[in-house]
């Protein structure tokens, strides 16, 4: 699987420890594993990215998220661009 390979693996590991104890349900994993392999996505935005909703699920300690995908991820990327 190319996503593994192209993030940091203590933010993937990270990610998916989440993803295991239940706070990310499988529909936003899915999503999540989309944005990952998305065409464009840089290996360093894959790594902010992983990072970003592990920070989210850390600090706001909440059992689930809404994940941006498509047009929603490239608007949070266009500021990480520039």
């Amino acid at each position: 699987m190319q996503t593994v390979s192209n993030i940091s693996p203590t933010s993937f590991s990270l990610l998916l420890a989440h993803y295991m104890r239940g706070q990310i349900a499988e529909s936003a994993w899915e999503k999540l594993m989309l944005a990952f392999d998305s065409e464009g996505v840089t290996s360093p935005e894959r790594m902010a990215y992983a990072r970003f909703m592990n920070e989210m699920l850390t600090e706001r300690a909440r059992q689930s998220l809404d994940i941006p995908v498509g047009d929603e991820m490239n608007g949070l990327l266009v500021d990480t661009r520039a």
